[in-house]
């Protein structure tokens, strides 16, 4: 019992830290045809944050396979960004800041030895160290990953054009079906 609280405590104080040094460290990606275009659209996301989950979310939805849309198509990040104006403003607090840590040059380099922040990495290196996220030994970054997964695939699949891609007919009772 005695371990099992230090090692939530240290955890939990690790998550924090990273989180909280992700405030001290400036990033711009967006290139400014990229910002210029999207910014009226945002509400949540700045326009680098919403590059980062337009990167995470194309690795993790991943190629269609039933000639259905992609994650671009379904446009799961500026869905995200309207879903997530409304979240309290601790999770959005700490979604910005997941963000920042999650593509940081700096981050990359101490949680994977990689030189290059998600966004430059080859899609083989993003899958990698999405892959690394999920199993890492360190419970933070597989919570991160959770929550980068759970805002992708549900921001996908709650787009109707996604449920073909499932064998899902949509909101239909059985006997409906064929009178469409």
């Amino acid at each position: 019992m005695i371990s099992s609280r230090r090692k939530f405590l240290r955890e939990t104080l690790f998550g924090a830290l990273t989180l909280s040094a992700a405030k001290l460290i400036p990033f711009d990606i967006a290139r400014a045809d990229i910002a210029s275009e999207i910014r009226p659209l945002l509400k949540f996301f700045s326009p680098n944050e919403f590059l980062i989950m337009q990167a995470v979310a194309e690795r993790i939805v991943g190629t269609p396979r039933r000639n259905g849309p992609t994650a671009r198509e379904v446009n799961i990040a500026l869905r995200a960004d309207q879903f997530l104006i409304d979240a309290d403003p601790e999770t959005q607090e700490q979604l910005h800041q997941l963000l920042t840590v999650f593509n940081g040059a700096l981050f990359t380099f101490l949680f994977d030895f990689r030189f290059s922040s998600f966004v430059n990495m080859s899609p083989e290196d993003q899958d990698s160290y999405l892959e690394s996220w999920m199993t890492s030994s360190i419970e933070f970054r597989r919570t991160a990953f959770q929550a980068l997964k759970r805002v992708s695939l549900s921001m996908f699949y709650t787009e109707g054009r996604s449920w073909n891609e499932i064998g899902y007919d949509g909101m239909f009772l059985p006997w409906e079906r064929g009178r469409q």
